[in-house]
């Protein structure tokens, strides 16, 4: 019988995670769904289905809208919290109840075709959220929640901070207590620390507003939705996390959201410059790599003699949840040496 897709490339490495391939109780192919329509695979914890798996043919095309919305409301509709849609060599893990739109509830993907001695770890780690033992764990959902809920609490806050309402001023100079921050003060405060730069920015009894220092102004300014839109919610959390940090390094910092890349300044030198791909988010810092202690070959690498987009010659990959506190430490370090 000649090798299928399935039994080649997709089966394997359900087996690799934990999943008996031969056990009806653990793996049930052609699951059939509410429409009398049958789901590729319906991986299952004590004989219940937590996990849905859809193929599709290696040379399909994974974006396609109806790809997404068929698998998601497959698992969506038999009240499955999570399901992969998969060509063999991509595997692209969504969480099905989210309120956000369809292709928004793509949590994280591996692309194995692009696997290199760099990258196959993180690989690993990512595809073992996918386990027998991290879904039996409840691992994966844990995961995933702080990733969807961080970002609808950010969103939140950012709009808050465009738009608070008096409640919320009066209690916060309540809880700031003396001396008194005016009004205006505040505002201007909640538009810098909540990151509502995006929205209409507060503005006092006196028509004043917040002001941001300013990067030089050459080139065409992009939306952030230009580098974020159709990326996993773990890439975009990712991001979230770095930009809130490396704005809030100094009072003299701002932000450049070019067409490649988005890069931040201190005044008006480029301190370091951020590349979000879909499956890792790279940073070139205005460091010179050779003084870099300690030296991680799994997430850095000398870039000054590479051609990159943005600004620095010092490359760090922020592929996971476990390298953003690296990365802050080298953000900090490029914008005090920028700064001296």
């Amino acid at each position: 019988m000649k090798p299928t897709r399935r039994s080649s490339l997709i089966e394997p490495l359900l087996a690799s995670l934990g999943w008996d391939i031969g056990d009806l109780d653990v793996v049930e192919r052609e699951y059939r769904v509410y429409d009398n329509t049958f789901l590729d695979y319906a991986l299952k914890i004590d004989g219940v289905p937590r996990l849905f798996v859809e193929a599709k043919g290696v040379g399909k095309n994974l974006d396609d809208k109806q790809f997404i919305a068929q698998t998601v409301n497959y698992a969506n509709n038999e009240g499955v919290l999570w399901c992969v849609l998969t060509n063999g060599l991509v595997y692209r893990v969504y969480k099905t109840n989210e309120p956000v739109p369809m292709e928004q509830k793509l949590l994280f993907e591996v692309d194995l075709a692009a696997a290199d001695a760099a990258t196959t770890t993180d690989m690993a780690k990512s595809l073992a959220l996918i386990s027998r033992q991290s879904i039996g764990d409840d691992a994966l959902d844990l995961w995933g929640d702080r990733v969807f809920t961080d970002g609808r609490v950010r969103k939140a806050l950012g709009q808050l901070g465009a738009h608070p309402t008096k409640t919320f001023v009066a209690d916060l100079a309540r809880l700031l207590g003396k001396p008194e921050i005016s009004t205006a003060k505040l505002g201007e405060s909640l538009s810098r620390v909540l990151d509502a730069e995006s929205l209409e920015a507060p503005k006092s009894n006196s028509g004043s507003s917040a002001q941001k220092p300013k990067p030089p102004a050459s080139g065409k300014e992009y939306l952030l939705e230009h580098h974020l839109a159709g990326k996993p919610a773990v890439i975009v959390d990712s991001f979230e996390q770095l930009d809130q940090f490396g704005r809030e390094l100094g009072a003299d910092v701002s932000r450049r959201i070019r067409k490649q890349y988005v890069g931040y300044f201190a005044g008006r030198k480029s301190f370091f410059t951020i590349e979000v791909q879909r499956q890792r988010v790279l940073l070139y810092l205005n460091l010179d790599p050779a003084s870099v202690q300690p030296w991680d070959e799994s997430t850095m690498r000398d870039a000054s003699k590479l051609g990159h987009f943005g600004m620095g010659d010092m490359e760090f990959s922020v592929r996971q949840a476990a390298d953003i506190d690296a990365a802050r430490t080298l953000m900090k370090t490029a914008y005090s040496a920028t700064v001296a």
